[in-house]
């Protein structure tokens, strides 16, 4: 006898490469990522109360804060270039690390900033 006849018929396995919260946490990663690549696109280190960002001269804190914190004050204009530097991976060229942190730097800026953890 065939060994697919041995298999139950509503044998289904969905999620075969990981879990929901693999996933959340996949998502997460590319959201915390993308953010410190805003922060670096806006230089948010040069008003940064934090010396280690001011010393390295990119964003080594919580960088959903900062840039949570400065977006009111920032321009559209300022924000559209900052959003084509974090398409082509922020000061340092930096390639997004998996497909989902690829799709998140092309959102829209508002729906990435809007992001909490």
């Amino acid at each position: 006898m065939p060994a697919w006849r041995d298999k139950p018929a509503n044998d289904r396995n969905f999620t075969k490469r990981r879990s929901a919260e693999e996933g959340r946490a996949l998502i997460d990663a590319a959201h915390r990522a993308t953010h410190r690549l805003y922060c670096d696109a806006l230089r948010r280190w040069l008003a940064c109360p934090s010396r280690p960002c001011r010393r390295h001269r990119r964003c080594c804190g919580e960088a959903t804060a900062c840039v949570n914190r400065a977006l009111p004050a920032i321009a559209q204009a300022q924000l559209a270039a900052a959003r084509r530097e974090v398409i082509a991976g922020g000061p340092h060229g930096v390639p997004p690390q998996t497909h989902i942190e690829w799709v998140i730097r092309r959102s829209a800026v508002e729906q990435v900033l809007a992001w909490r953890f």
